[in-house]
């Protein structure tokens, strides 16, 4: 009789069921509800992997990761929500590809239950194989992925370098990026800084400038900078009985990085740094007197930017 007890609590033990852990945003919906979803869409499913969903901000919107033992998928879209629902389709795919490929169809799905999302009532291994991207919040096709996404910025910080002394840089940044690469362009304003010798003789020095670049993101929120500056220098002579002005220009080679550490899609926030090869570097002087400033060969810039991204 013994026996036959342990032998029905053996036959009765619930199926063995994935490890699931999920680190999911506030602004994208209750993390509870979404495990209870989960649960509730597995049924019966029998998986051993571990299984971990993550949902993070990123410049351009927020990024999905989706892992099932070795197996991995990423997606990125404006919209957490459609992420989020895509999270669940991802998910039941990789745990039971064979189970959801033959599950009812989409409509008897929808009707039995009724607090599933859309998105995650069409077969999932379609989604999963595809690794096609949600929808946005526009209910626009995920093919928008395929075009670039365009960020707007506005900054300030210290340039120090270029001009005689430290100085208050402003900036106007555009950035075009597809996934992790892109370019940026801009213009600065370096505001006027001046130099005076011992007997009372320098220069007033100001500068603006533009430059293009190369992006490239190795990790969320981490960017880096290749690209070219040039800035038009303006001067005007101290300590002469006629004021002269004068002009030039520099060429430089930047390398830059910048963090962000706000993101909350149409917004961003970050902070960054940058140096610069000055390869060509203009010198003023005051005619029958002598040389005031030479631009060294080195300078750089620490700023911070904000702004929207479309």
């Amino acid at each position: 009789m013994a026996a036959g007890l342990g032998a029905a609590c053996c036959f009765a033990a619930p199926p063995a069921r994935a490890a699931i852990s999920a680190q999911i945003p506030a602004e994208c919906g209750s993390l509870s509800a979404f495990e209870a979803e989960l649960e509730q869409r597995l049924g019966t499913v029998s998986a051993p992997e571990a299984t971990r969903v993550t949902l993070t901000p990123e410049v351009s919107g927020y990024q999905l990761v989706v892992e099932v033992g070795s197996q991995r998928r990423e997606l990125h879209d404006a919209s957490c929500q459609e992420l989020l629902r895509a999270a669940i389709v991802i998910t039941l795919a990789l745990l039971e590809p064979k189970a959801e490929a033959e599950a009812e169809p989409p409509a008897l799905a929808e009707s039995a239950s009724p607090s599933a999302p859309p998105s995650a009532a069409s077969p999932a291994s379609s989604a999963a194989s595809s690794e096609s991207t949600p929808r946005t919040a526009l209910g626009s096709s995920a093919s928008s992925f395929a075009r670039p996404q365009v960020a707007f910025g506005a900054g300030g910080g210290v340039h120090v370098g270029t001009l005689p002394r430290a100085t208050l840089l402003l900036e106007f940044d555009v950035q075009l990026q597809w996934r992790r690469f892109g370019g940026a362009a801009g213009f600065r304003y370096l505001l006027p800084t001046s130099t005076v010798d011992e007997n009372g003789r320098g220069a007033r020095i100001g500068a603006v400038g533009a430059y293009l670049a190369g992006v490239y993101e190795p990790w969320p929120r981490l960017q880096t900078r290749v690209g070219i500056a040039a800035y038009r220098f303006s001067a005007t002579g101290l300590g002469t009985l006629e004021p002269r002005d004068g002009s030039g220009w520099e060429l430089a080679p930047t390398l830059g990085a910048s963090f962000t550490a706000f993101a909350r899609p149409p917004f961003w926030a970050g902070v960054g740094v940058e140096g610069q090869l000055n390869l060509i570097r203009p010198s003023f002087e005051i005619l029958k007197y002598n040389e005031v400033f030479h631009v060294p060969p080195l300078s750089g810039s620490a700023l911070a930017r904000a702004g929207v991204v479309f």
